[in-house]
Order: C-alpha cells, then structure tokens, then sequence
C-alpha cells in the first residue's frame, strides 16, 4: 500500500507541474538622468558654452520657467545629448527642467534643473533726446504757441539734430516750473490748452543696434489725481508710421511728477522716431522730454517695419469713365521737411474740370501758419496737357512774380467767361490756407486747374462755415480726411477758359460749369486715439457729408436757410452724384450711413 501511496503522490506531482504557466517576469531597469552643468552663464560670444550635456536611459523632455529661456531642443531619447541654449534676456535667471518620461504606470519620474543666467554686459545708458525747453524765455506779451516762437528749444543728444515739435494749442509758459523730480529744470514748461491739446516731437534719429528706450518726462495738472491712462496719452511712430499708444508709470500725485516708460523694437530699427503728447484737459504741463538707451527687459515691444495702408480719403471709382485723369501731388512739409502727400485729384478731361480732390488735414501741412503766396501763382498742372485741363492761368507764368511788370503777368487771358451774366471766381478746392507756407510747393500746388472749378454759390456762408470750422475745429491729431467735388447735373452749363472775362483768346475752349459741390469729412471720434483709420472700430470713427448749391440762374434768395438744410450722410451724397465713387471705402458702411450733427463742433 506504501507503494502504491509514494506512486501516486509521484503522478500528482508531475501533473501539476506541468499544469503550470510558464511564465517569465522582466523588470524594467531603473530610469537614470545625468544633468551638467547645474548652473550656467549664458555667454553671447561663443554658443558652445551654452551647452546642456543630457544622460539617460530613458525619454526625457525640458519645460522652462520662463518663455523668453530659448532652447534649441525640448526632448530627446536614451542615451547621450546635447540641448543648446540660444537666448535668455540679459540680467536675468530662469530654471530649465529636464524630467523623465513615464514608461509605466508605476515607474518614477526624475527631475534635474539647471539655473540659466545671463549677465548683464557693461552697458552705459546713450541720450538720444533731451530737451528742457529752456534755451530762452519769452520777452514778449502773453504766452506764445509752438508754432509761433521756437526760442525755447534746448535739444540735445545722439538723435536730436533735426527734431521738429508741432502741436495744436501747446505754448510754452513759466509761471508755474517743474519741480519735485530729480532732473526738474524748471524756468520753460509746455502748457496744454484743452482736450485734444497735442505736441510731437519729430524725427528723433536711431543709430542700428539701439532697440531698448526709456522715456521719462516730468508733468502735472491743475486740481485732481493724476490718471495716466488719458491725462497724457503718449504714442510713438517709426518713420511716419500709424501712431501706437504706450503705456508710462507715474504718480497719482496732481504734483510735479516724473513719469517713465520703457520700450523696445523689434525687427527693424527705424531710422527716426516721433513722440506724440495729447491731454484731455487744459491747464496740464510738461517738461524735460528725455529718450535714452536702455538695457533692461520690457513687455513693450513694437514692430514698425510692417503695415501700410491705404490712403482713407482716397475715392474709389464705381462708374469708369475714360475722359477721368487721375493725379497725386506731393510736397515736402515746412518744418518738419517730411515728404507726404498734398492732394489727389480726379480730373475731367473732357469738361475741363474736377470731379474732386481727395486730401488730409492735419497740423503738419501748415507748420507755418497760413501763408498764401503773393500774387497768386496760377500756372498749368504739369501732369496734363493745356487741352486736358482749363487755361486759367496766364502764358507767361513761367515768369512769376512777374516783377518787371509790377508783380502782374502781361497776358491777362486766364480766366472763365461769365455764364448768364455772371462772373466766377476760381474756386479752390482744397483752400490754399490749409496748405499754408508762401511761396512753398505745398501751397503753389493748390493753384493748379486740377484743384481749382467755376465758383458761384447760392449761399456762400454756408462754404465758408464748413471750411473755417474744418480747419480752425475739426482738424485733429489723428488727421481729418476730406474729399471736396463737383457735381454736374447736365452739361448744358458752359463757359470758356483762357478768356479775359468776357473776352475769348485763340485758346479758348469750352468747359463744363458744375451745378453744385460736395464736401464728405472723416474723422476718430476722440481725434486723438493714435491709430490709422483701418485699425479703427465703426464706433471709433465718424463722417459728414454737405451740399452746395450753385448759382447759375441769377436766383437772389431773400433769406439764407439754415446749413443743416444741406447736411447728408456720406452714403446719400454717393447716392446724390449718380453713384459714380465710393467714398472712404476702408470704412464700414454703417459709419457713412449715419451722421449725428451733436458730433461735429460748430453746426449747432
């Protein structure tokens, strides 16, 4: 029986034992990480210092504390790597993380950091611009504006040998002198006259490589704290670029105070600067404008090498027509030496007249004031033929001043011939006072026939409102965009050019009188927000449209009726001159669908 027993416990086993899975247990080998070095110095002369050396048998991958720590790698594999770091900005310390990747749910994680540092290089701070405004004090009466006594001017620094300031309603006082700030110079200070009141400073020159600016200015108001987001607004321009806001830390102290702002470019360097100032208050001041090199780091980063947009008061043609002849005009400003654009034209050649001219207005196209040239210097455009455009200037204007003839030309053939009894005035356009400078291209140009159309007005106050309020009111910081037309209803309404009033010459010809005009304004509602049309908002901006009426039928109306009579939107003057253009086409259509009088100072 023991037999038997000590059998069977021999078969048992046996069948048990080949029951049994055969199975086999790997265990993963434990994730090793080797980091070197644990600290390193950024070196901007030689990259192969910038080296991380990474040992793993594992997957690993590397997170950074701060996003402006630039690597040129942020994974890898098992074994030996090399991760390089290509930028960290200078003065500062950031952590790089390489950790290992999970190959299971129970393995571990290894973390190695490395501090990344850059040094800060020996740098020494560079003035660009400075300028205390005390050069000279004013002697005489009153307190003069910028644009009428430049004796203050002290500006100094690498960039500052062709600054320009201009503005609107900014003079220079010294009742009240800066104080309370390190560097406070007192005597000149600018004074802002009311909402809107703006100064720039013009053509602050940039060397290459200089790409980091601290701005500081000192500044104070009358009563109240001081709110850096709209008391001063400050923007920057790169070589005429769109204007773009900058933010600037300062006390809320109403005191003389200093305020600081700093910024950097990116990309293209441009080769000058523009600072602009706008208050929205009277009785603000500034003083001590200063721009110097920097080399810290800053969130404010701008780009000037990028956008250009299309001109907003520029017309689009709807209806072609193949007697229109399209003509641009540019001139240097007075001051400022900036070449821009003075007016676009879009001329019938077979009326012998304009259908509008399209221009800016802004502070710029009269630095000096509103000179006109003396005597008036009529004479061809010189992109059209005599018999594309009306003879109404005289043949020798070659000639002008024409002081051998007691500043008069000896042909005295230049003008229209009356129609029904009625002589016509040459009526600019653009109104030569808003390219004011006698004697300049900016203003001769707008005596060109391609500016000029057979003026009688049915009621001229109503043209002579809207053109005083459009320069003395209207004009802004932001520019104001006009377009001014002429409307022909038919074209039985003739006269001829190159006639001496009623008497016609061999080069006469017959030109078509218009039966009415039209003037459509656009502008920023704040007119001082520092962006260009195309970057504002429909609720940003606003338009006019106005009619005038010609008097061709000797019509003598007893009274005048109120200009509100011939006030339109933009879109129902389209409307009124058959459709032919497009007014401001960058603009949404619901901003020329409206038009809110209360917006516009002065038709009230």
């Amino acid at each position: 029986m023991k037999k038997y027993s000590y059998l069977l416990l021999i078969f048992l086993s046996i069948y048990f034992t080949g029951c049994e899975k055969d199975e086999t247990i790997t265990e993963l080998e434990e994730a090793t990480l080797s980091v070197s070095p644990e600290n390193l110095n950024f070196d901007e002369n030689n990259p192969s210092n910038n080296q991380i050396t990474i040992i793993s048998n594992v997957s690993w991958n590397i997170d950074v504390s701060n996003n402006a720590l630039k690597v040129d790698k942020s994974e890898g594999g098992p074994g030996e790597s090399k991760v390089s770091v290509t930028d960290i900005p200078a003065g500062e310390t950031y952590m790089l993380t390489i950790s290992t990747v999970k190959r299971n749910e129970t393995d571990k994680t290894i973390s190695k950091s490395v501090a990344v540092t850059r040094q800060l290089q020996d740098f020494t701070s560079e003035t660009v611009y400075y300028d205390n405004l005390d050069k000279a004090t004013w002697s005489g009466s009153g307190n003069p504006f910028i644009d009428q006594w430049d004796g203050y001017i002290n500006a100094m620094g690498t960039g500052a040998g062709n600054i320009e300031y201009t503005g609107r309603t900014v003079s220079v006082r010294n009742n009240f002198q800066s104080s309370g700030y390190t560097g406070a110079s007192r005597k000149n200070a600018f004074y802002f006259g009311g909402k809107d009141a703006y100064v720039t400073v013009n053509n602050i020159e940039l060397q290459p490589g200089q790409t980091t600016f601290q701005l500081s200015f000192g500044c104070c108001k009358f009563e109240g704290d001081f709110d850096t987001s709209s008391n001063i607004k400050v923007y920057i321009s790169g070589d005429g670029s769109s204007m773009k806001p900058l933010t600037y830390n300062r006390s809320a102290t109403k005191s003389w105070a200093l305020a600081t702002a700093l910024f950097s470019i990116q990309h293209t360097v441009p080769k000058t600067l523009s600072i602009m100032f706008v208050a929205d208050e009277n009785n603000i001041r500034m003083d001590d404008i200063k721009l110097v090199t920097s080399n810290q780091s800053t969130e404010q980063i701008f780009d000037f090498s990028g956008i250009n947009y299309l001109c907003a008061e520029t017309p689009k043609t709807i209806k072609t027509n193949d007697n229109y002849k399209y003509v641009t005009h540019f001139a240097e400003t007075l001051t400022s030496q900036k070449h821009v654009r003075n007016y676009t034209a879009c001329y019938d050649t077979y009326r012998h007249n304009p259908m509008w001219v399209a221009y800016p207005v802004h502070q710029c196209y009269h630095e000096k004031g509103f000179g006109r040239t003396n005597p008036d210097p009529w004479r061809p455009d010189p992109k059209f033929s005599a018999s594309e455009q009306s003879v109404i200037y005289p043949s020798d204007w070659s000639n002008w001043p024409w002081t051998a003839n007691g500043n008069k030309p000896t042909d005295s053939y230049y003008y229209w011939t009356p129609y029904n009894n009625r002589n016509f005035t040459k009526g600019h356009l653009l109104r030569s006072a808003d390219r004011g400078g006698a004697e300049s291209e900016m203003n001769i140009q707008t005596f060109y026939p391609t500016n000029i159309a057979p003026e009688a007005y049915l009621y001229e106050e109503h043209w002579s409102k809207v053109e005083e309020l459009l320069s003395d009111t209207w004009e802004c910081s932001d520019t104001t965009y006009v377009v001014t037309g002429c409307y022909y209803a038919d074209n039985s309404y003739k006269t001829y050019d190159a006639s001496n009033w009623g008497n016609q010459s061999a080069l006469s010809k017959e030109c078509i009188i218009p039966t009415a005009r039209y003037k459509v304004i656009l502008r920023t509602k704040s007119g001082s927000s520092g962006k260009s049309i195309a970057e504002c908002s429909s609720e940003e901006v606003m338009a006019i449209g106005f009619w005038f009426p010609q008097n061709l039928n000797n019509e003598n109306p007893n009274t005048t009726p109120p200009l509100s009579n011939y006030i339109y939107s933009v879109s129902e003057i389209e409307q009124m001159i058959g459709g032919e253009f497009e007014f401001f086409p960058t603009v949404p259509t619901e901003v020329k669908n409206r038009v809110n009088i209360n917006d516009w100072p002065g038709l009230n």
